[in-house]
């Protein structure tokens, strides 16, 4: 398995992704990470990466947000990116509210990989690099 490089959180708390940066440094601090408000945001961002920007990434998708939120964005995730590009991508849904419908419906979604509940730790984030990467 290739070896992360960069991470793209995608969550309107702001103290979510400052924790998420936290863990995720005290990791691997080689890791590139950026952070968005909501999925519109996401997709403007994924559509224009940054040139410094080495695959593999790892997407960490909040499903409630404003603007456009996870579930949306997934929608127009499928549509508007090309697959070569998204096959580099491992999405993470992270969700407040898990419960089986909750999880069947997102791992039924061929671009998620994986869901995950918040408040996230490092010991799950260890968990998903090692199994993801």
């Amino acid at each position: 398995m290739a070896k992360l490089k960069s991470v793209l959180l995608v969550d309107d708390d702001e103290t979510t992704n400052f924790l998420n940066k936290f863990f995720i440094k005290q990791i691997d601090s080689s890791i590139v990470i950026h952070s968005v408000a909501n999925g519109k945001e996401a997709m403007e961002f994924l559509e224009n990466p940054d040139q410094d920007m080495e695959f593999p990434w790892l997407l960490l998708l909040d499903t409630n947000m404003p603007v456009m939120n996870g579930w949306q964005f997934l929608e127009a995730y499928e549509t508007q990116l090309d697959e070569r590009f998204k096959s580099n991508i491992t999405i993470v849904m992270i969700t407040a509210l898990e419960n089986e419908e909750m999880v069947r419906k997102t791992l039924a979604d061929p671009n998620v990989k994986d869901i995950a509940q918040k408040p996230l730790s490092d010991r799950l984030f260890r968990k998903l690099f090692s199994k993801h990467f």
